[in-house]
Protein backbone atom coordinates (compact mmCIF):
# COMPACT_ATOMS: atom_id res chain seq x y z
CA UNK A 1 0.00 0.00 0.00
CA UNK A 2 1.45 3.61 -0.94
CA UNK A 3 -0.09 6.83 0.21
CA UNK A 4 0.34 9.45 -2.53
CA UNK A 5 0.23 12.50 -1.70
CA UNK A 6 -0.23 15.84 -4.85
CA UNK A 7 0.46 19.58 -2.87
CA UNK A 8 -0.84 22.65 -4.50
CA UNK A 9 -1.47 26.33 -3.47
CA UNK A 10 -3.66 28.69 -5.20
CA UNK A 11 -3.85 32.96 -4.46
CA UNK A 12 -7.37 33.26 -2.97
CA UNK A 13 -8.85 35.96 -4.69
CA UNK A 14 -10.19 39.18 -2.52
CA UNK A 15 -13.38 36.96 -1.97
CA UNK A 16 -13.96 33.37 -2.63
CA UNK A 17 -17.17 31.48 -1.51
CA UNK A 18 -15.69 28.02 -1.34
CA UNK A 19 -14.07 28.50 1.42
CA UNK A 20 -15.58 31.16 2.54
CA UNK A 21 -13.09 33.98 2.68
CA UNK A 22 -12.46 37.41 2.85
CA UNK A 23 -9.38 38.89 1.81
CA UNK A 24 -6.75 37.40 -0.15
CA UNK A 25 -4.01 35.01 1.40
CA UNK A 26 -3.27 31.12 0.02
CA UNK A 27 -5.26 27.99 0.37
CA UNK A 28 -3.28 24.84 -0.16
CA UNK A 29 -5.06 21.89 -1.76
CA UNK A 30 -3.88 17.88 -0.31
CA UNK A 31 -4.60 15.43 -2.94
CA UNK A 32 -4.53 12.42 -1.01
CA UNK A 33 -4.71 8.71 -2.80
CA UNK A 34 -4.41 5.47 -1.86
CA UNK A 35 -2.56 2.80 -4.33
CA UNK A 36 -3.06 -0.72 -3.20
CA UNK A 37 -1.52 -4.37 -4.42
CA UNK A 38 -3.08 -6.65 -6.25
CA UNK A 39 -3.95 -8.49 -2.98
CA UNK A 40 -5.47 -5.87 -0.73
CA UNK A 41 -7.57 -4.51 -3.51
CA UNK A 42 -8.83 -8.59 -3.26
CA UNK A 43 -9.10 -7.86 0.68
CA UNK A 44 -11.16 -4.54 0.33
CA UNK A 45 -13.18 -5.76 -1.82
CA UNK A 46 -13.81 -9.80 0.17
CA UNK A 47 -14.99 -7.58 2.94
CA UNK A 48 -16.51 -4.71 1.93
CA UNK A 49 -14.33 -2.37 3.58
CA UNK A 50 -14.82 0.49 0.83
CA UNK A 51 -17.58 1.77 3.09
CA UNK A 52 -16.13 1.48 5.74
CA UNK A 53 -14.90 4.76 8.04
CA UNK A 54 -11.56 5.53 8.23
CA UNK A 55 -12.46 9.02 10.11
CA UNK A 56 -15.97 9.62 12.00
CA UNK A 57 -17.38 12.38 11.37
CA UNK A 58 -19.86 13.87 14.18
CA UNK A 59 -22.34 14.73 11.53
CA UNK A 60 -24.30 17.58 13.75
CA UNK A 61 -20.84 19.65 14.20
CA UNK A 62 -20.13 19.38 10.90
CA UNK A 63 -23.71 20.31 9.45
CA UNK A 64 -23.39 23.26 12.47
CA UNK A 65 -19.85 24.36 11.08
CA UNK A 66 -21.41 24.44 7.25
CA UNK A 67 -24.59 26.14 8.44
CA UNK A 68 -22.56 28.90 9.33
CA UNK A 69 -21.45 30.26 6.15
CA UNK A 70 -24.32 29.32 4.45
CA UNK A 71 -26.09 31.30 6.89
CA UNK A 72 -24.38 33.96 6.17
CA UNK A 73 -24.57 34.21 2.52
CA UNK A 74 -28.35 33.22 2.63
CA UNK A 75 -28.87 36.44 4.57
CA UNK A 76 -26.66 38.84 2.07
CA UNK A 77 -29.13 37.39 -0.27
CA UNK A 78 -32.16 38.29 1.39
CA UNK A 79 -30.65 41.76 2.02
CA UNK A 80 -29.78 42.30 -1.91
CA UNK A 81 -32.74 40.90 -3.43
CA UNK A 82 -35.28 42.52 -0.94
CA UNK A 83 -33.35 45.92 -1.67
CA UNK A 84 -34.02 45.03 -5.25
CA UNK A 85 -37.00 43.02 -5.63
CA UNK A 86 -39.87 42.54 -2.62
CA UNK A 87 -39.85 40.86 0.29
CA UNK A 88 -41.27 37.08 -0.63
CA UNK A 89 -39.02 36.64 -3.41
CA UNK A 90 -36.15 37.92 -1.00
CA UNK A 91 -37.15 35.45 1.72
CA UNK A 92 -37.78 32.41 -0.86
CA UNK A 93 -33.64 33.22 -2.81
CA UNK A 94 -32.39 33.44 1.30
CA UNK A 95 -33.28 30.06 1.78
CA UNK A 96 -32.58 28.81 -1.39
CA UNK A 97 -28.93 29.97 -0.99
CA UNK A 98 -28.74 29.22 2.54
CA UNK A 99 -29.49 25.81 2.04
CA UNK A 100 -27.36 24.95 -1.30
CA UNK A 101 -24.72 26.65 0.19
CA UNK A 102 -25.11 24.89 3.85
CA UNK A 103 -24.86 21.30 1.24
CA UNK A 104 -21.90 22.68 -0.49
CA UNK A 105 -19.78 23.88 2.62
CA UNK A 106 -20.72 20.03 4.26
CA UNK A 107 -19.84 18.32 1.43
CA UNK A 108 -15.92 20.24 1.16
CA UNK A 109 -15.84 20.26 4.72
CA UNK A 110 -17.25 17.36 6.04
CA UNK A 111 -14.32 15.21 8.31
CA UNK A 112 -15.89 11.46 7.52
CA UNK A 113 -13.18 10.18 5.46
CA UNK A 114 -14.28 6.51 4.06
CA UNK A 115 -12.15 4.15 2.62
CA UNK A 116 -13.36 4.19 -1.08
CA UNK A 117 -12.75 8.38 -0.93
CA UNK A 118 -9.24 7.61 -0.89
CA UNK A 119 -8.97 5.01 -3.52
CA UNK A 120 -12.04 5.98 -6.21
CA UNK A 121 -9.14 9.09 -7.32
CA UNK A 122 -8.36 10.16 -4.15
CA UNK A 123 -9.80 12.97 -2.04
CA UNK A 124 -8.78 16.65 -2.12
CA UNK A 125 -8.46 18.49 1.10
CA UNK A 126 -8.57 22.23 1.63
CA UNK A 127 -6.34 24.05 4.26
CA UNK A 128 -5.22 27.28 5.11
CA UNK A 129 -1.85 26.98 6.26
CA UNK A 130 1.30 25.33 6.03
CA UNK A 131 1.16 24.02 9.30
CA UNK A 132 -2.62 22.85 9.00
CA UNK A 133 -1.02 20.92 5.32
CA UNK A 134 1.11 19.17 7.24
CA UNK A 135 -1.04 17.86 10.19
CA UNK A 136 -3.85 16.64 7.62
CA UNK A 137 -0.26 14.59 5.95
CA UNK A 138 0.44 13.36 9.33
CA UNK A 139 -3.03 12.79 9.85
CA UNK A 140 -3.59 10.56 6.72
CA UNK A 141 -0.55 8.66 7.10
CA UNK A 142 -1.89 7.63 10.74
CA UNK A 143 -5.37 6.60 9.34
CA UNK A 144 -3.82 4.81 6.25
CA UNK A 145 -1.35 3.28 8.44
CA UNK A 146 -4.62 1.55 10.44
CA UNK A 147 -6.32 0.53 7.29
CA UNK A 148 -2.87 -1.42 6.27
CA UNK A 149 -2.85 -3.03 9.75
CA UNK A 150 -6.31 -4.04 9.38
CA UNK A 151 -5.91 -5.48 6.06
CA UNK A 152 -2.76 -7.28 7.28
CA UNK A 153 -5.09 -8.95 9.95
CA UNK A 154 -7.73 -9.59 7.28
CA UNK A 155 -5.33 -11.90 5.81
CA UNK A 156 -6.06 -14.34 8.65
CA UNK A 157 -9.44 -13.71 10.04
CA UNK A 158 -10.28 -17.26 8.80
CA UNK A 159 -7.63 -19.14 10.43
CA UNK A 160 -8.02 -21.12 14.08
CA UNK A 161 -6.82 -19.52 16.67
CA UNK A 162 -6.26 -20.46 20.19
CA UNK A 163 -5.98 -18.12 23.17
CA UNK A 164 -5.77 -20.01 26.54
CA UNK A 165 -8.01 -18.22 29.57
CA UNK A 166 -5.57 -19.33 32.72
CA UNK A 167 -8.23 -19.42 35.56
CA UNK A 168 -7.38 -16.50 38.89
CA UNK A 169 -6.62 -17.00 42.34
CA UNK A 170 -10.00 -16.59 44.40
CA UNK A 171 -9.70 -12.37 45.34
CA UNK A 172 -9.19 -12.11 41.68
CA UNK A 173 -11.67 -13.65 40.17
CA UNK A 174 -14.03 -11.56 42.54
CA UNK A 175 -12.49 -8.69 41.26
CA UNK A 176 -12.72 -9.04 37.82
CA UNK A 177 -16.80 -10.24 38.03
CA UNK A 178 -16.98 -7.18 39.96
CA UNK A 179 -15.65 -5.00 37.67
CA UNK A 180 -17.80 -6.74 34.74
CA UNK A 181 -20.80 -5.69 36.51
CA UNK A 182 -19.97 -2.32 37.31
CA UNK A 183 -18.47 -1.57 33.61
Amino acid sequence: MNLLFNRDQKSAALFSLIPLRIGSGVIFHLHAELELDAEEEELIRKYKLAGAPLVHSDLIEDLKRAFRPGLLLGVLTFIVFWMWASFEPAVFLGFLVTIGMTGAYFHTERELILVRHLLDGGRTFHCDSIVALIQKEAYLEGVSGYLRQVLESAKHWHDREVLPIKPLDKAAAKQAILKALHG
